[in-house]
């Protein structure tokens, strides 16, 4: 998970994501956000995510973001 957060940091750094309950709805990150976040992802874990996949909700925090990397077979 420090991989995931270490990612999130570079797209919005000082954020405090740990702590966060969903990023979209408090502010934390934005749609552009979302597809700088989905890349990273993509390039550091190998995985492709299809498009239905890519909403806010599958990303809004840490554990959304370990589930949705475990449907690939990521283990965090």
């Amino acid at each position: 998970m420090d991989e995931v957060i270490a990612i999130l940091n570079q797209i919005r750094p000082g954020q405090n994501f740990a702590a966060s309950k969903h990023f979209f709805d408090q502010g934390v990150l934005d749609s552009l956000d979302l597809t700088e976040l989905v890349a990273a992802l993509e390039t550091r874990y190998g995985v492709f995510m299809d498009v239905d996949e890519i909403v806010p909700d599958n990303f809004s925090n840490l554990a959304a973001i370990k589930t949705v990397l475990a449907r690939k077979g990521v283990n965090l």
